[in-house]
């Protein structure tokens, strides 16, 4: 019985021990718990404004420091009233709660604004600055991207040649900018005029530009920008202004006038050869023959006068120059309708062989024939106009030569015999023959080393038509 009771005694106090020890194991567990709260990411940064925010987060654990392989998973509560939009400090908070356990954390956010404004120039038109006076500013902006336009606190300040324009935003950010500006000029530059101020031309002779310079104190020789301004009628009388004006790359602005007056040319008194002349004039030419007749003519170094028209033979004039002889205008178009429809149109005709000679030769002829000769009545559908155009010429200083010596080459003489005898017989016992002949005609060219022989040989000089020969002038009869 004994026996009994002392066994049923050992199994209860093995069964406390055994509560016991689980309760004290229990008891660890419990001891042994705590709730871990950790915050991901940094827990305390500054982030530029603007960037939108996304919070890293939390995470939470039950967690054994007895059993390390015990670990459960809480629920985190967080709270994030954190602003990307505006600056300032935040405060993210975090809890976790689980049974009678709890644990909390928090984030420090920063919203800042790093970023500086931007200056915006307007830009310089005018390009430069006068030193002593007040710079007229073209403008400028400010802009911050958090602050938006804050032009109105920008500050300027010039030193010398460079202005500085700065600013800072509200955050402190601060930005300048810097004009640099370009010494101006005052002083105007300078147009200097070839020649004389006041030029003299007469009537009908080209008026050439005698030239002129133009230099600046700043950008020197600018004489390429200088623009020229007024016409010259060589052929109405009187005062015509030619303006010269140039601006240097400061807006300074020079002109000058130089004065052209168109008047008549004097009167020259006629020079009459010593002994017996001949003066050789071919019209209508240059043409075919006329290579030939100016080998005739130098093989006996005889000098002659042409007439020309502007065919196109034309660029045998420097030729005909170069071996001495001497070139008179004589018509454009030879179609008498044209011609004599009225004054201006006879001059329009005249310029067109005048202007050919000149770029030709560098020549300005003051000798010409009139189509059909002065005496002509082909223009009778124009009633007076001959007379008045032979007044005009004389006027313009041009020399007319008509002919006392019709070769008839373009009527009845039509061989070589026929152009000889006809030239010869008309000089007959003449001082001074001026004798028409045509270089377009082949006959005509022919008779020309005859008559040159019979004019050598009978004591003439043969001589080319200058302004002052003698005048040979038919009685004009319209």
């Amino acid at each position: 019985m004994f026996a009994k009771k002392k066994k049923k005694g050992i199994v209860i106090a093995a069964a406390v021990v055994a509560f016991l020890v689980f309760v004290a194991a229990v008891w660890s567990l419990v001891v042994s718990l705590e709730l871990e709260l950790t915050v991901s990411g940094s827990q305390s940064f500054d982030q530029e404004y603007g960037l939108g925010y996304v919070d890293a987060g939390a995470e939470a654990a039950l967690e054994s420091s007895l059993f390390k392989g015990l670990r459960i998973p809480v629920e985190v509560n967080a709270q994030v009233n954190v602003d990307p939009d505006v600056i300032g400090s935040y405060t993210a908070e975090y809890r976790a709660e689980y049974l009678w356990f709890s644990a909390t954390a928090t984030r420090d956010v920063t919203i800042v604004d790093t970023t500086a404004p931007v200056i915006t120039l307007t830009e310089d038109t005018a390009d430069f600055w006068i030193p002593g006076t007040e710079y007229a500013e073209p403008g400028f902006v400010a802009y911050d991207e958090y602050d938006g336009d804050i032009t109105h606190l920008v500050t300027v300040e010039q030193t010398e040649n460079i202005i500085t324009y700065a600013v800072a935003d509200s955050s402190g950010n601060r930005t300048t900018a810097q004009r640099v500006l370009t010494e101006g000029d005052i002083v105007p530059p300078e147009i200097t005029l070839s020649g004389e101020q006041e030029v003299v031309v007469y009537l009908a002779r080209p008026y050439e530009e005698p030239g002129f310079t133009a230099t600046d104190d700043r950008d020197g020789d600018i004489t390429p920008k200088v623009v020229v301004e007024g016409t010259v009628d060589s052929y109405t009388a009187g005062s015509y202004p030619i303006t010269y004006t140039v601006t240097d790359s400061f807006g300074n602005t020079t002109s000058v006038v130089r004065t052209v007056k168109v008047e008549p040319a004097p009167l020259t008194e006629p020079v009459v050869p010593n002994g017996k002349v001949i003066y050789l004039t071919f019209d209508d030419g240059p043409g075919i023959h006329t290579p030939k007749l100016l080998e005739i003519l130098r093989k006996y170094n005889v000098k002659a006068t042409f007439f020309v028209v502007n065919t196109q033979y034309i660029h045998l004039l420097p030729e005909m120059v170069a071996d001495g002889h001497a070139i008179g205008v004589h018509t454009g178009s030879h179609v008498y309708q044209e011609i004599y429809a009225d004054e201006t149109a006879f001059f329009a005709d005249f310029k067109i062989v005048h202007d050919q000679i000149y770029a030709l030769t560098g020549q300005k002829t003051t000798i010409m024939r009139f189509p059909g000769g002065s005496s002509n009545v082909v223009s009778d559908f124009n009633p007076g106009i001959m007379t008045r155009l032979t007044q005009l010429v004389t006027d313009y200083g041009l020399q007319y030569f008509d002919w006392n010596v019709d070769s008839k080459d373009s009527g009845r003489s039509k061989t070589a015999q026929q152009v000889f005898q006809t030239v010869v017989a008309g000089i007959g016992d003449k001082t001074c023959s001026v004798v028409l002949q045509h270089d377009i005609l082949g006959y005509s060219v022919d008779a020309v080393e005859r008559i040159i022989q019979w004019g050598l040989a009978n004591g003439y000089q043969f001589l080319p038509l200058e302004p002052t020969s003698p005048n040979c002038h038919h009685t004009v009869r319209n």
